[in-house]
C-alpha cells in the first residue's frame, strides 16, 4: 500500500483530500505536530522517509514551506496542496493537487509521481544502478545517470551555461511534447541529476532553476561534466 504524509495546521480542513486518497487505498497520516517539529524546531524527523509521498497543505505559509523543504529527504515526492495551479514553479515541488480534483483526476495525477518501492531503491542503489524512464542506465565517467537524464544533460551542456525553458526540453526529450504531465517529470528528472551530481562529489548548486524561464548548468556543473566527457572520451 502506498502511504501518503499529509503535514498541516489543522487537520479538519484536509478531510476531503482524504477521504478521496483513502478511496484509491493510499494510507494517509494526517499530522500537525510533525510539521510543528520541524517548522519550530528545525528538526529533521527519520519516520518521514516511511512515507511515499508528502502533501504540504495550503494552511502552510510560503516561508515555512521552504523551512520544510531544506529538512524533507530528496528521495521523496514532496506535492502541493493549493486551491489553484501555482503561478510558479517552486524548487523542491514535483507538482500540485487540489482537493476539488475528482477521484478520477488524483488517481492520473498521483500516477505520474509513482515510484519504485523503497526496497527496491535500496538494492538498486547496492548495485550501483539508476533507473530512468528508459528503464536502462548509462555512465559518464563516474556519474550514473539513466539515458533520458543524460539526454537531458547534454542539451543543457550543449547551451554553454544558456537557459533553456521548460517545454523547449521536454519537445526535446518526448515526442508528446510540454504536456502537464510531461512537465512534471521533468521536474523529476532534474531533482534527479542535481542527485547524481551531489553522490558524485560535488558541491554547491550545478542545475540551477531560472524562475519563469527554464534550467541551466552552472560553471561547476558545466566544469565537472566537461571532464566526465573527456574521462569517457578517453576509455572509448
Amino acid at each position: 500500500m502506498v502511504s501518503v504524509l499529509l503535514l498541516t495546521k489543522n487537520i479538519l480542513v484536509e478531510q476531503k483530500l482524504q477521504t478521496k486518497l483513502q478511496r484509491l487505498n493510499y494510507e494517509v497520516f494526517c499530522c500537525t505536530n510533525m510539521l510543528y517539529l520541524m517548522t519550530q524546531q528545525s528538526k529533521k524527523l527519520p519516520m518521514i522517509s516511511y512515507f511515499d509521498y508528502i502533501i504540504l497543505s495550503e494552511t502552510i505559509s510560503e516561508n515555512e514551506l521552504q523551512q520544510l523543504l531544506v529538512l524533507l529527504p530528496e528521495s521523496k515526492i514532496i506535492l502541493r496542496k493549493l486551491e489553484k495551479e501555482p503561478e510558479k514553479q517552486v524548487e523542491g515541488i514535483h507538482g500540485w493537487i487540489s482537493e476539488e480534483a475528482s477521484v478520477e483526476e488524483l488517481r492520473e495525477n498521483l500516477c505520474q509521481w509513482e515510484k519504485c518501492p523503497s526496497s527496491q531503491e535500496v538494492i538498486l542503489s547496492l548495485v550501483g544502478s539508476r533507473i530512468g524512464n528508459t528503464g536502462e542506465t548509462t555512465s559518464t565517467g563516474s556519474l550514473s545517470i539513466s539515458k533520458l537524464e543524460r539526454r537531458a544533460l547534454e542539451q543543457l551542456y550543449q547551451a554553454n551555461g544558456k537557459v533553456i525553458s521548460r517545454e523547449e526540453l521536454c519537445e526535446y526529450l518526448w515526442s508528446d511534447g510540454a504536456t502537464k504531465s510531461r512537465l512534471a517529470q521533468l521536474s523529476i528528472l532534474i531533482k534527479k541529476l542535481r542527485i547524481a551530481f551531489k553522490k558524485d562529489g560535488v558541491s554547491g548548486e550545478t542545475v540551477q532553476t531560472s524562475w519563469g524561464e527554464g534550467y541551466l548548468l552552472t560553471n561547476t556543473a558545466l566544469e565537472y561534466y566537461e571532464q566526465e566527457r573527456e574521462q569517457e572520451a578517453l576509455l572509448s
